[in-house]
């Protein structure tokens, strides 16, 4: 008669042993495959349209970065005295190439930047002058009338002194025109003083 044979049993812990490896072998994959998905994008790029990613990504690139050499500076300024708002887009000066956001908000402290990346910056600034398209009529320092206009965007540059004071204009218009009387051309504002003087 035969002897039988007895079936081996594997112990539990044997078991145990093999589904931990199988569970490493499969999950592994995947984590990594997930970690690789949520890497931080680099400066400059941008997350695919609809990405969960795309929000973070955009605040990270606004905080991250210097500003690089042929930076734009994408300007919304805005006029309070005539309501007017001018778009513009303009090299970044080279003193301040170099400089990350928070050395930026200190040099262009009138200036409030929404976006910053390396090769554009958007940034928005409210006026207490008016727009370029206006004339303004406003003494200077000393009294004397002139003819203002904003050329540049940010400073009103005096185009002509009149040779006359704001006590010269009618008393009804005096105090509007020691403030900065505008008009929409140079002619409304000659018409407007010759009218006045008559």
């Amino acid at each position: 008669m035969g002897t039988r044979r007895r079936k081996r049993q594997v112990p539990w812990w044997g078991v145990a042993g093999v589904l931990l490896v199988m569970l490493v072998v499969i999950v592994q994959p995947w984590k990594l495959w997930a970690t690789e998905k949520a890497t931080p994008l680099l400066p400059g790029t941008t997350a695919l349209p609809g990405s969960a990613l795309e929000e973070n990504a955009a605040e990270s690139l606004s905080q991250a970065g210097l500003l690089e050499r042929g930076a734009i500076f994408d300007q919304t300024l805005q006029y309070k005295p005539c309501g007017h708002v001018v778009q513009r887009r303009v090299a970044a000066p080279t003193e301040l190439l170099g400089m990350d956001r928070k050395a930026l908000e200190k040099a262009l402290p009138d200036y409030r930047i929404t976006a910053f990346g390396g090769k554009e910056v958007v940034m928005q600034r409210e006026m207490e002058i008016f727009c370029p398209d206006h004339w303004v009529l406003k003494p200077d320092a000393q009294g004397e009338l002139c003819v203002w206009q904003n050329r540049l965007g940010e400073e009103m540059q005096q185009m002509r002194a009149l040779g006359i004071g704001a006590e010269d204009v009618p008393e009804e218009e005096r105090e509007k025109v020691r403030a900065g009387k505008a008009f929409t051309s140079l002619e409304a504002l000659e018409g407007w003083l010759e009218s006045a003087d008559s």
